[in-house]
């Protein structure tokens, strides 16, 4: 299954957003809670119960974390970065563009550690050993994504655990509408397009591919009235106009984006799973797949909710905060610094 990617995600309409959270990382949006807000710090670290962020161990050494050239990517990586520093590593984040060179890079050795997609990297890796049109082995079920995943990864390469966040292609309705018609899953807004016209807003290969138009109405029953054809924009400026100025019902958006929610409108959770499970998971040498490098890796991840993800690219990518002044607050306020 092809999707479409928010990994060349422009920032976009930073100006209509409301400034001064700052490093508070007061998380808006995500999942379908739309406008709702949760402090990034509020539960204690999953590691703190069992030696610390370190596992009660010490790392040791100079380790390079691969980056994506897009600003969530960095984000992860600097905290991954930092919560390794807190365990005794030197660290660097080394960002160096697509998959296509960060994926080598990482296979070679030359990376410690990626913030990947789960998703994603299961179906690039697929059709390097298969060919571009190999059926995917991605799932809306994290754990069957993560399955084939593993079994795919070369045997120098190990994935830790997947984090709740994703970064993934999901649905938003204005939060009047959503609100008004009770609408909080996709399945809600299914039910509504029966008595009520629903217009979709999406880029040019909407009607034609399966998690787009064509999934809408075979998972969901949906009934689609119109279709709204805003060319190669797939999250973007257009899409959030033609929602909010009442051109379209639903657009396509992305999970881990904050302009939906600060523009007023609600993502709706893809409760019939259409979508595959692209979580943030963290691939390692197999080196670093035990001991502290592991344990503050997973730490970081169990506390990457949607919330939090979506509340630290506000931090970066519209309150312009500096990436490494979010990580470091972000690993304060969860609980994960020695």
């Amino acid at each position: 299954m092809i999707r479409f990617s928010s990994r060349r995600r422009s920032l976009i309409l930073a100006s209509a957003i409301s400034a001064g959270l700052s490093l508070t990382l007061a998380a808006c949006g995500g999942g379908s809670s739309g406008g709702t807000k949760a402090s990034v710090g509020s539960t204690p670290s999953a590691a703190s119960s069992s030696g610390g962020i370190c596992g009660g161990q010490t790392g040791s050494g100079n380790v390079v974390v691969g980056a994506f050239n897009f600003s969530e990517s960095e984000t992860l990586a600097n905290i991954y970065a930092a919560a390794l520093k807190e365990c005794g590593y030197s660290t660097s984040v080394k960002s160096l563009g697509s998959r296509e060179v960060v994926y080598p890079a990482l296979k070679k050795g030359d990376l410690a550690v990626v913030p990947e997609y789960a998703a994603t990297l299961t179906d690039f890796i697929n059709q390097q050993q298969n060919g571009a049109k190999a059926p995917t082995k991605a799932s809306g079920n994290i754990t069957v994504t993560m399955s084939a995943l593993r079994a795919e990864l070369p045997s120098n390469l190990v994935a830790l655990n997947p984090a709740q966040a994703t970064d993934k292609n999901s649905f938003a309705v204005k939060s009047s509408l959503a609100k008004s018609a009770n609408l909080t899953t996709m399945s809600d807004l299914a039910t509504y397009s029966k008595s009520h016209p629903v217009s979709l807003a999406g880029p040019a290969e909407c009607p034609t591919r399966p998690f787009c138009e064509p999934g809408l109405k075979q998972t969901y029953g949906m009934k689609i009235s119109k279709f709204v054809n805003l060319g190669t924009d797939a999250g973007g400026p257009l899409t959030i106009k033609a929602i909010k100025t009442g051109k379209a019902t639903v657009g396509l958006v992305f999970t881990s984006d904050p302009t939906p929610a600060a523009n007023g409108l609600t993502i709706l959770q893809d409760d019939k799973s259409l979508q595959a499970s692209d979580n943030i998971v963290p691939i390692v040498q197999k080196q670093y797949s035990t001991g502290a490098f592991a344990s503050a890796i997973n730490a970081v991840d169990s506390k990457l909710t949607q919330d939090v993800l979506v509340g630290l690219n506000k931090a970066v990518e519209l309150d312009r905060d500096p990436t490494a002044e979010v990580a470091s607050g972000f690993l304060q306020q969860e609980g994960l610094t020695k």
